[in-house]
């Protein structure tokens, strides 16, 4: 009795440990930054919050991602900061139009403390799930190689820069890194069903945040197939019926969180799912939506993997990755190569790579799908699998110096070693996720939206700010939560299309100019705008962030005729 309560107040320890290391760098500038993505979903997710509290649960779908665990935490933020949101009869925004910011600050609301709540909320149900997966973990590894694996992985500077984003890819990679810890439990430590429920129900969970985290049906699939092939006494048929049924309610479980968490489902569940995997499925293998394809259609499915696109996700990964974690997984892979480890170490380090890897394979086979977030559970995995490693190598060096073997000494590692993997990311705050590796050519993440906010805060120095109208590329929500007065985004499209016409009409009725250069490679259309001002009239400020040249500000006044009339020049 003694030993377990010593046992239990030793978990509690390091969990409060977790908490206490992951935690501050989670909720510091916690705002300061609003990424291309977010302004969508905020709107999609009041839209959701209106639907749900009118009972119009039909209207329930936006995306088919699909969203909804965010979509849950936005509008329990709105519920608390903005409850009478539900009682205006304002119907749904389009999320690509300003209307939503202009209803809000009408009823003296701001949009950005509506984030900033909805961040909160997402970094305590993040916290929850790190403590969770850390308690899983330390039930195969013990406390020490479970507490470095997560927290490697929680602070990592790539994954704590989205986290503190209202995007969907942390959530989603932490609901699978339960499912997958607890499922590999129950198959390979102690056949308790509430494992295997839980892990149904983090898949559940993740599926409702974004369907490309179906990659964990395909590992525990393989999971279960592999244990068909166990030699443990019993029949092939015995081990058959076995995997189907422990199959059945695992994947039971995630369609019952999917069905009680999703209002769309009590109504429609055909439609949702329609919307939601024939729209993934057709974007990944034809292109685009089914709105676009018209249907789809399995014979023009393109299932050949892109080379270039396999060979980019791995350099992405590569350069948003510590050394910490390039250290981890090396000593990693000299463990498992170790007659010391246990094989169901051995066999859990083989899944996690095996999960990171199909994850790459995916978006590698998929169209248009090449930002580096989207492999974040590829991240997740690896950082683990290092922080395995670590743990192993820390085991290794006690078992040879005795004084390095004692709770101090291994407490100071687990220290030092989360420190570090801070530390890399710490001059790049408060956009973490613009970490880059020292031997990589370029960040992971960049021109996200980061930088914006700064521009927002410079022009909202200016005596008569409310009064100023702005003209700001990719301005809807990264500039205009910030900014007290007008935004018109400069639109893509725009550029895209040639459209000069509307562009210089919208430039001339504005009072500054914003342009966000450092997306110029990314959007090389952005450069027909770019190089008339060039060189013909000097920015009023040029903003720099990791000495990287992000933002331009030019007052409209200073822009000669000269300007727009090579611009229309251009026009179609």
């Amino acid at each position: 009795m003694t030993k377990s309560l010593n046992l239990q107040s030793r978990k509690l320890w390091f969990a409060l440990l977790l908490l206490a290391l992951t935690l501050p760098s989670r909720l510091i500038n916690i705002d300061r930054a609003v990424n291309i993505d977010e302004p969508w979903w905020v709107i999609s997710s009041s839209n959701f919050y209106y639907a749900v509290t009118h009972l119009d649960f039909q209207d329930t779908y936006f995306e088919y991602h699909p969203g909804v665990t965010n979509m849950w935490i936005i509008s329990t933020a709105m519920h608390f900061y903005f409850p009478e949101y539900r009682g205006f009869g304002q119907g749904y925004f389009d999320q690509r139009k300003p209307f939503y910011e202009e209803f809000m600050r009408e009823n003296g609301k701001e949009t950005l403390d509506l984030v900033r709540i909805s961040r909160y909320i997402q970094a305590g149900a993040l916290a929850i799930l790190a403590v969770v997966a850390f308690l899983l973990l330390s039930l195969v590894l013990g406390e020490v190689a479970a507490f470095i694996s997560i927290a490697l992985a929680t602070i990592s500077p790539f994954f704590l820069g989205h986290s503190h984003l209202l995007n969907m890819e942390t959530m989603t990679s932490s609901f699978v890194l339960v499912s997958f810890l607890s499922i590999f439990y129950y198959l390979h430590k102690e056949r308790k069903l509430f494992y295997l429920l839980l892990s149904g129900a983090a898949f559940g969970l993740a599926q409702l945040t974004k369907s490309t985290s179906i990659a964990m049906a395909g590992a525990a699939g393989l999971m279960l197939l592999v244990g068909l092939f166990a030699r443990d006494g019993r029949t092939f048929a015995s081990r058959l019926w076995d995997a189907v049924k422990t199959f059945a309610i695992w994947l039971g479980t995630a369609a019952l969180v999917y069905f009680i968490l999703w209002p769309g489902m009590w109504v429609n569940p055909g439609r949702m799912l329609n919307e939601v995997y024939g729209n993934a499925f057709s974007y990944a293998f034809q292109g685009a939506r089914l709105d676009v394809t018209e249907e789809l259609e399995p014979a023009s499915f393109s299932l050949v993997t892109r080379s270039d696109s396999f060979i980019q996700f791995w350099k992405l990964w590569a350069s948003g990755t510590t050394f910490i974690t390039w250290l981890g997984m090396m000593f990693a892979m000299f463990a498992v190569f170790s007659k010391n480890m246990d094989k169901v170490v051995k066999s859990l380090l083989a899944y996690l790579v095996i999960l990171g890897a199909a994850v790459v394979v995916m978006f590698s086979i998929a169209q248009g799908r090449n930002s580096a977030h989207y492999i974040m559970t590829t991240f997740v995995s690896f950082d683990v699998v290092a922080g395995i490693g670590w743990g192993s190598a820390l085991l290794w060096v006690g078992s040879r110096w005795k004084g390095l073997s004692q709770a101090y000494a291994s407490a100071a590692a687990l220290v030092v070693l989360t420190l570090a993997q801070i530390g890399f990311g710490l001059p790049y705050a408060p956009y973490y996720f613009t970490y880059k590796n020292p031997f990589a050519s370029e960040a992971a993440t960049y021109g996200y939206g980061e930088g914006l906010s700064e521009a927002a805060d410079y022009l909202a120095q200016e005596p008569n700010a409310k009064e100023i109208t702005a003209y700001v590329y990719n301005g809807m929500g990264t500039f205009s939560f910030y900014f007290p007065g007008k935004t018109v985004v400069l639109k893509r499209a725009n550029l895209f299309y040639v459209d000069f016409v509307t562009i210089t009409e919208e430039l001339r009725n504005s009072d500054y100019l914003v342009l966000y250069p450092i997306t110029r490679a990314k959007h090389p259309e952005t450069e027909s705008i770019l190089a008339e001002l060039e060189g013909v009239v000097k920015p009023e400020k040029v903003i720099y962030i990791n000495g990287l040249e992000y933002i331009q500000i030019y007052r409209v006044a200073d822009i000669p005729e000269s300007v727009y009339e090579a611009l229309l020049a251009k026009n179609k």
